[in-house]
């Protein structure tokens, strides 16, 4: 009689600083994503030095965890000058993969830093197994889910593709459809997609009424929570 052994998940946590990532691996992180300090979504955050990321992915390796670099932005024009020879570094520390959401960020890695794998980040929204297809055609190792992907979707996608899947199961939910937003860019000329995001969802609003020539008043009453326009 054979038995089926189920492998259990990879558990991956984000880290935001050395620190952070140190942390995470002695507490039993498999893996850990990061930024660096290019391509990324999260410019004003602790990023990653170069010498820290060495360090981490060394510490990292000798605790038997993996780690994942964030290049997860959408790039204007010439904002994917210098990458080829950023990805390269990054292979040559001995970096594990790096999460990508751009066509042409994906190209150059994979042109540049050919060995070097690449996760499809959820910014790409990847909601179906036609999806898979496609990027795993252009050589990508793992696709990371969109976040809008449901449970029974997720597990059809697992019966028809062989693709590793990543699927995120906590942390805070932009609200916006796969993350792409330009709230920021509006209220604060901040571009969201290109790690620029003031949160501008997570800010507190009300609702007003305003009779022409009159003062506005409040219609949030009883209404106690004050984040209306996020979840988080």
């Amino acid at each position: 009689m054979s038995t089926n052994v189920k492998k259990r998940p990879e558990v991956l946590s984000p880290a935001g600083t050395l620190e952070k990532l140190k942390v995470a691996v002695l507490y039993g992180a498999d893996a850990v994503f990061v930024g660096g300090q290019q391509y990324g979504l999260r410019s004003r955050a602790g990023n990653f030095s170069m010498e820290d990321m060495q360090e981490g992915i060394n510490f990292a390796h000798e605790h038997g965890a993996k780690v994942y670099v964030a290049a997860n932005m959408v790039t204007h024009e010439g904002n994917e000058q210098g990458a080829g020879a950023w990805f390269r570094q990054l292979r040559d520390m001995g970096l594990d993969a790096v999460i990508v959401s751009d066509p042409a960020l994906i190209e150059i890695c994979a042109t540049e830093a050919p060995d070097l794998d690449i996760h499809l980040s959820t910014q790409a929204s990847a909601t179906n197994v036609e999806t898979f297809k496609f990027w795993s055609n252009y050589g990508l190792t793992r696709v990371v889910l969109a976040r809008e992907v449901n449970m029974e979707e997720l597990a059809e996608i697992r019966r028809r593709t062989d693709v590793e899947i990543e699927a995120f199961v906590h942390g805070a939910m932009c609200i916006s459809y796969s993350g792409r937003c330009t709230l920021s860019n509006h209220m604060s000329h901040r571009d969201a997609n290109r790690g620029g995001c003031s949160q501008s969802c997570r800010w507190k609003y009300d609702l007003y009424d305003m009779p022409f020539g009159q003062e506005r008043h409040s219609l949030k009453g009883e209404i106690p929570e004050d984040y209306s326009m996020s979840a988080v």
